[in-house]
């Protein structure tokens, strides 16, 4: 008998078994696949090495043209797959470290209600039951496909196949299904590296999920960048023609068509729950996620559900958060971090992020607010860079002169952008945050210039 089985070892799942274990629970951890999940082997860590590798090639071609004379794909391909080798074999160290059994197999829920029975089904069909006091839940999401025709035709990629071997094949051409962050992010990668590339975004705007300014400077960008983005344009139809695929769309009551060699949709993710439950298992669920309370607890006394699962937020460091919270709550001890301030993240080139409030969120709820705005033109990091226009947007509690949310769109902002988390949940003021003395060149230096332009009189 176990204290906890988690099932699923990705960012939520293994952060789960380490800190139950390292405070002296017995953790039994599932995983089908390999311990990391999505996260490390088809979605974050992947999208950063790709990412990398192709600012680092438009750096190269812009400093010297004549130098380069292509891109190996297959390389790169093989060193994504060397940095993921390198970070499962830490994930393994870890879960060993913090004597964790680890399952190979996929998992079951057979009862609900403690003590939780949980049968592990492995690859050979050999099966075993386990049992534990408490289950946490962290299977996951996988990439969605739309209900429209062709979209379920397997030459149509997901970011699975994007970032899987198929992606390795020379294309010249790509046409990507969704201007949200997956979108946004291969976008960027493809068009770097020499790739036309078309998105269709369904809503006015790409990043529709984030403050208006941003998704507008994020489509700038991409135009930029050369990418063609069509938006308020509804897929009808994508069907392979000739050696490609031709997407019809209607935009603005007109249907016109496009055509690329590759199409990618990138259109969100659904959660992973598939042979999850046994017979008479059934957790509340909200539509497709399961529901969960502020401690992530399932309508099933024991069982706690994190991450993609409950939808809250679909983000590996929320994963990671929402596991210690969950833990802490089944040992009986309040939660070390604050899984409800998570930083939202676009690693494009200026990067883009953001957390807590918009200044139209704020005015929502009722909240007066003065905001404080600094654009990096005059930043001698960016200048530096090249990365041309860009901004820090601080939101301040018009009457306490505290920070309420920040949205960045400049170099490192994915990294300058938990100082703001931090200021949030420690309730700096505008003050504070202009009187801290930050170093010169950097990007950071712009928080100083953005607190220093909130006008409170």
């Amino acid at each position: 008998m176990h204290d906890l089985i988690v099932i699923g070892a990705g960012p939520g799942g293994y952060a789960a078994a380490e800190h139950a274990g390292r405070h002296g629970l017995s953790v039994a951890l599932v995983e089908r696949d390999r311990l990391g999940g999505t996260c490390l082997h088809r979605g974050c860590v992947p999208t950063k090495a790709y990412l990398h590798a192709s600012s680092v090639a438009a750096e190269a071609a812009a400093c010297a043209p004549e130098a380069l004379t292509g891109f190996d794909r297959r390389r790169m391909f093989d060193w994504k797959n060397e940095t993921v080798e390198t970070l499962t074999k830490g994930v393994s160290l870890l879960m060993k470290s913090a004597k964790v059994a680890v399952y190979e197999g996929s998992a079951t829920l057979l009862t609900a209600a403690a003590p939780f029975a949980v049968r592990v089904t492995g690859a050979d069909g050999s099966a075993q039951t386990l049992e534990a006091r408490h289950v946490i839940l962290a299977t996951g999401g996988a990439p969605s496909r739309l209900p429209v025709p062709g979209c379920d035709d397997p030459a149509v990629w997901t970011s699975d196949d994007l970032l899987g071997e198929p992606g390795t094949q020379p294309f010249t051409s790509l046409l990507i299904v969704g201007g949200g962050v997956i979108g946004a992010e291969m976008a960027s990668i493809y068009a770097r590296l020499g790739v036309t590339v078309t998105v269709l975004e369904a809503e006015k705007r790409c990043l529709p999920m984030l403050d208006a300014e941003l998704g507008r400077s994020a489509e700038l960008l991409l135009k930029g960048l050369g990418v063609t983005v069509w938006t308020e344009a509804r897929l009808q139809s994508l069907r392979r023609e000739g050696d490609g695929f031709a997407a019809a769309f209607i935009r603005n009551g007109e249907e016109q068509v496009v055509t690329a060699e590759r199409a990618l949709l990138a259109t969100g993710r659904r959660p992973v729950t598939d042979g999850l439950f046994g017979e008479g298992v059934a957790p509340a669920l909200n539509g497709r996620l399961i529901a969960v309370d502020e401690h992530f607890r399932t309508s099933l006394p024991g069982v706690y559900a994190i991450g993609d699962l409950n939808g809250l937020h679909q983000l590996a460091h929320a994963a990671h958060a929402q596991a210690v919270a969950a833990v802490s709550d089944l040992l009986g001890e309040p939660s070390p971090v604050d899984p409800t301030l998570v930083p939202g993240c676009v690693y494009t080139a200026p990067e883009i992020a953001t957390v807590g409030m918009t200044a139209d969120e704020a005015r929502e709820r009722g909240r007066a607010v003065v905001v404080g705005k600094a654009l990096t033109t005059q930043n001698a990091r960016s200048l530096i860079e090249g990365l041309g226009r860009g901004f820090i947007k601080l939101v301040f509690d018009r009457d306490t002169h505290r920070l309420k949310g920040a949205q960045l769109f400049c170099g490192r902002a994915t990294d300058l952008v938990g100082e703001l988390a931090l200021a949030i949940r420690t309730g700096l003021t505008a003050e504070q945050l202009a009187g801290t003395v930050r170093p010169h060149p950097t990007f950071e230096e712009a928080i100083t210039d953005a607190a220093q332009a909130a006008r409170f009189a």
